[in-house]
């Protein structure tokens, strides 16, 4: 007699128990629930919350088999070949398809009709590219829902045909069926399908040149997507970013190219935007699915198991209730070390990934922490130099009994330290706000050689720190003209920064600033301008760093500025820029006998060769009245006092709506508009002076950047803009020209 060994009999045993044990705690849903469920999964996917759906379909699909109702298993297909559609999971929309159309012959469901003749319209339409069967599928579909009760779900159908005409250009077509969606997806308040609805139809009225009627859809879809914006506080922009592309296309075809060009900026903008938005959505998204798929397998595996575990039940249960009491010990025993194991090993490697993420994290945060640090404390070292400078001179203004000359020299360093820290703010702002290919304008003034070299000697221990003990040395080519054409303040920027680069990086050097002529058949003056140290060596690989700095356009500032290594590098970055509007460019050599040096070459024109100046303008100034809107007092001081000193009578208001009363009242020749005030600004403020009729030339006095908001100033009717600080020459100028 062949007896059966244990350990295979109670393995039978533990098989037999679990799959009971784990069927035995799975009740069936009611019909009632399951209905809620299915209702559930429907409205997710009409709201496009996909994800929400992705997570339940499983258990939904699971509990619609358990239960052998066929309404219920055709109904839970048709559900998951819709969500396989939304995830782009071609192979299983086709496959649950498939399924859901058998299911509909058996049922015969009529919304089911409507559902499925749907699906494959869609499945015609994104996987086989086939539009005139969507087509087919679609008026099938419309057909069998043509009964009021289906009416709210027509929407979709007429939706989806929209679609395919918009997509095939047939814009006739396109918008007649477009308003059949519009007036049915209005009276249910379908803001999901009316969104892209006005688009549509917008389009298809724009294409046969209805402008008018193409632009009020465009402002109600665009009013739609703004809402969902609002009110889901999402970045998700999609639906708006459409309608900048119709506007743009809108008005390209209506040849209104400038507005075209300002939706197409808009366009592109919020699109980048979008497209990492809906990556990270997408990505989201993918897993859910993936996971979906996984309890699928799990779900057919359980399936297949119960099915078998019916079949065997009757034979085993004898054989179950002999062995519980060993089944049960051996079951926790056995279980309790699997689980324990697993958890172990899982635990372990989940604590080395997080703990090598919290490391990488760590140190990226701590690198960031030092860059942020070193950024703010070298920006402040910029800006405190020529500050320390200012409030210097102004103590030595004050305390000393200086005589005239000194007096002069003090105010021409304090004048000097202005421009230089002004200067540097501009450049930061350039760099970051404009393109590396505009240049600014230079200014063309006579330059005293000698003076201007004096003035760099006096401006050292200013704008140098002498932490480091250098020494400096001045070599002048005794060939230099007297006097030079060009932009001393330009010029004294681009010295002052490759001195204090190498001062930086030296320590008890002597540093030699080199002033030679060279002979040139292309220009009046040719001069090359070069700092050395023989103390301070930079290896190959170090100069190319430095190189590579002047090329990478907006960065360049942030790198120069948050690098420990590389922070001085920000002063021949600036050099580097500001010799690009001389045509030149900064060089670099080094080598350990003689050191390092930095050199440059600029063309000068003599002023004996320089370009006739214009004639002066000449402006009567009897009876000229022109008014000042500042609500700064230093300002309204300064302004006043330097139109005042130009030979003009003017009078100060404090707000916009002074500027208004005063307006009305009184005529004036001139209005210098603040842009940033309390109240109303300096853009409202002219749009109203405007809105009177009075044509009145308006100059903007602002700090805020010319460039970056020139179509406010051209949209109110601003004449010129100055940014302050102004130089009161170039004041003189606009007012002169605004006159005239």
């Amino acid at each position: 007699m062949n007896i059966i060994p244990t350990k295979y009999l109670i393995t039978l045993f533990l098989l037999i128990t679990i799959n009971m044990q784990g069927f035995q705690n799975k009740d069936p849903l009611t019909q009632e629930q399951l209905t809620t469920a299915l209702d559930s999964v429907e409205y997710w996917i009409e709201n496009d919350y996909i994800t929400r759906a992705l997570k339940e379909i499983d258990k939904v699909e699971s509990a619609a088999v358990l239960s052998r109702n066929q309404h219920f298993i055709a109904r839970a297909y048709r559900l998951r070949s819709a969500v396989a559609l939304y995830v782009n999971d071609y192979k299983t929309f086709k496959s649950y398809l498939d399924k859901a159309s058998d299911w509909q012959d058996t049922v015969q469901d009529p919304y089911g009709e409507v559902f499925v003749n749907n699906l494959k319209g869609l499945y015609y339409k994104k996987v086989t590219k086939d539009l005139d069967q969507a087509i087919v599928y679609f008026n099938k579909a419309v057909e069998a829902g043509n009964k009021p009760a289906y009416e709210e779900q027509i929407i979709d159908i007429y939706f989806n045909l929209t679609s395919i005409l918009y997509s095939k250009k047939e814009w006739d077509a396109c918008y007649k069926m477009s308003q059949k969606a519009i007036r049915l997806a209005e009276k249910y308040t379908k803001n999901s399908r009316l969104v892209r609805l006005y688009y549509y139809c917008g389009v298809a009225c724009a294409n046969t040149d209805r402008f008018d009627e193409a632009l009020d859809y465009y402002k109600k879809g665009e009013q739609i997507a703004l809402q969902e914006i609002d009110t889901a506080k999402t970045v998700n922009k999609t639906n708006y970013v459409i309608y900048l592309s119709g506007l743009a296309n809108l008005y390209d075809r209506k040849k209104d190219y400038k507005v075209a060009n300002q939706f197409y900026q808009k366009y592109f903008v919020e699109l980048a935007h979008q497209n990492n938005a809906f990556l990270e959505k997408y990505s989201n998204m993918m897993k859910s699915y993936k996971n979906l798929q996984l309890r699928e397998k799990e779900s057919e595996k359980m399936l297949v198991e119960y099915q078998y575990q019916q079949t065997q039940l009757k034979l085993n249960k004898y054989l179950i209730f002999l062995g519980i009491g060993i089944i049960i010990a051996l079951i926790f025993v056995i279980l309790l070390q699997y689980t324990n194991s697993k958890l172990k090993t899982e635990n372990n490697k989940l604590l080395k990934q997080k703990n090598a993420e919290l490391q990488l994290a760590k140190e990226k945060v701590e690198d960031a922490y030092a860059k942020k640090t070193l950024f703010v404390n070298n920006i402040t070292h910029e800006l405190r130099t020529p500050l320390h400078a200012i409030t210097g001179i102004a103590h030595l203004l004050e305390q000393e009994n200086t005589n005239r000359e000194q007096h002069k020299r003090h105010l021409k360093i304090l004048q000097f330290s202005g421009k230089y820290l002004l200067r540097f703010v501009n450049d930061i702002i350039d760099i970051n706000t404009t393109e590396t290919s505009e240049k600014t304008t230079l200014k063309k003034v006579d330059i005293d050689v000698n003076k201007f070299i004096n003035t760099i000697r006096e401006s050292i221990s200013y704008f140098i720190t002498g932490e480091y003990n250098n020494s400096f040395d001045f070599v002048i080519d005794k060939a230099l003209p007297k006097t030079i054409i060009s932009d001393p303040d330009s010029l004294a920027r681009v010295i002052i920064s490759l001195l204090s680069h190498v001062a930086k990086n030296t320590e008890n050097g002597n540093i030699l600033l080199a002033i030679k002529s060279l002979d040139t058949d292309t220009s009046d003056c040719r001069i090359l301008f070069s700092t050395n140290c023989k103390n301070l060596y930079l290896p190959e690989e170090r100069i190319q760093e430095l190189k590579k700095s002047f090329t990478e356009g907006n960065s360049a500032i942030f790198t120069a500025l948050s690098d420990k290594h590389n922070h001085s590098a920000v002063e021949l970055v600036m050099a580097n820029k500001l010799l690009l509007q001389f045509d030149s460019s900064l060089d670099l050599s080094s080598d350990k006998e003689n050191g390092s040096t930095f050199s440059f070459i600029v063309d000068f024109a003599s002023p004996d060769k320089k370009i006739k100046k214009k004639e002066e303008v000449i402006v009567n100034k009897d009876g000229v009245k022109i008014l000042i809107v500042e609500d700064n007092r230093i300002n309204q001081l300064i302004t006043c006092k330097i139109i005042n000193n130009f030979g003009y009578y003017c009078e100060v208001v404090s707000n916009g709506y002074e500027a208004l009363e005063k307006t009305e009242q009184e005529s004036y020749d001139l209005i210098l508009m603040d842009i940033m005030m309390d109240g109303i600004d300096g853009f409202e403020t002219t749009r109203r002076i405007r809105k009177k009729g009075i044509n009145t030339p308006i100059i903007a006095l602002t700090a805020i950047s010319k460039e970056e908001n020139k179509h406010f100033f051209e949209e109110v009717g601003i004449n010129t803009v100055i940014n302050k600080p102004f130089e009161p020459s170039m004041l003189r100028i606009q007012i002169e020209n605004s006159l005239t």
